[in-house]
């Protein structure tokens, strides 16, 4: 009867240990996938960000048109003359 007792315990620990190690498995892969999708993502990623084949002047050159013109956008769209830069 102890031994039964015992039997039936150990059985039981068997049970959930093998449960919980089913259960980090699947935790385990789930993680995985999101990992391997994350670094499929910063793969893509490199490129634009290292490589840009442009020389640090062409850069700020391009930079400074941009900004010139998101200036020219917002004094078209300053109908009340709110900002300094856009007053005649």
């Amino acid at each position: 009867s102890g031994k039964e007792t015992k039997i039936a315990l150990d059985k039981e620990d068997l049970e959930s240990t093998v449960n919980k190690i089913a259960q980090g498995l699947d935790d385990l892969q789930s993680e995985q996938s999101l990992l391997d999708g994350a670094l499929k993502r910063l793969e893509e990623l490199k490129p634009t960000c290292i490589d840009t084949s442009m020389s640090y002047a062409d850069r700020v050159a391009k930079r400074e048109e941009e900004v010139a013109a998101l200036k020219k956008a917002l004094c078209i769209l300053d109908t009340n003359s709110v900002e300094a830069e856009c007053s005649p």
